[in-house]
């Protein structure tokens, strides 16, 4: 699972679009998961290219509670 993904939509504010080939995948992951709900888009650039996106609609109660996970999870390198 992509935790770093879940934490960063979790900051986003709607409309969460991802674009990128690394998000397009986790986020695929997320959402077999079900972790997030979402939808696939097709978008185009100005010179008429088509760029698949995801919008993300909602993270979902199991990926709410994946997060909070994270955010209380000790992490390693305090006091460094």
């Amino acid at each position: 699972m992509d935790i770093q993904l879940l934490m960063r939509l979790d900051r986003m504010t709607p409309p969460r679009v991802l674009t990128s080939r690394a998000d397009l995948a986790a986020a695929e992951e997320l959402l077999n998961k079900g972790l997030i709900e979402a939808s696939h888009q097709t978008r185009f650039t100005k010179s008429g290219a088509a760029k698949q996106a995801i919008l993300v609609k909602v993270i979902t109660e199991k990926g709410r509670l994946a997060v909070a996970q994270e955010k209380t999870r000790p992490h390693g390198n305090s006091g460094i």
